[in-house]
């Protein structure tokens, strides 16, 4: 259940604080998963255009080959 509206800088701040959470997106919707094995879960909503500035974030990753056809996940980079 979508709980509150996020821009990318707040989205920033709860992966460093969620390392295991990810940026979703399925056709024009965009969220923040608090678990990226479970993509269906949301937590957060992000508008399209801070979700575009969001995955471009150089500590955010494309996941590739996730389990659900037509859906896009990012999750934050392992910096250790």
């Amino acid at each position: 259940m979508l709980e509150t509206k996020a821009d990318a800088a707040y989205a920033i701040e709860y992966f460093q604080e969620h390392p295991e959470a990810g940026l979703c997106r399925e056709g024009r919707r965009w969220w923040i998963t608090p678990n990226a094995n479970e993509t269906d879960r949301r937590i957060l909503r992000i508008d399209s255009a801070e979700a575009e500035r969001l995955k471009e974030d150089a500590r955010l990753q494309s996941v590739a080959d996730i389990a659900h056809a037509g859906r896009s996940l990012w999750v934050m980079r392992d910096m250790t």
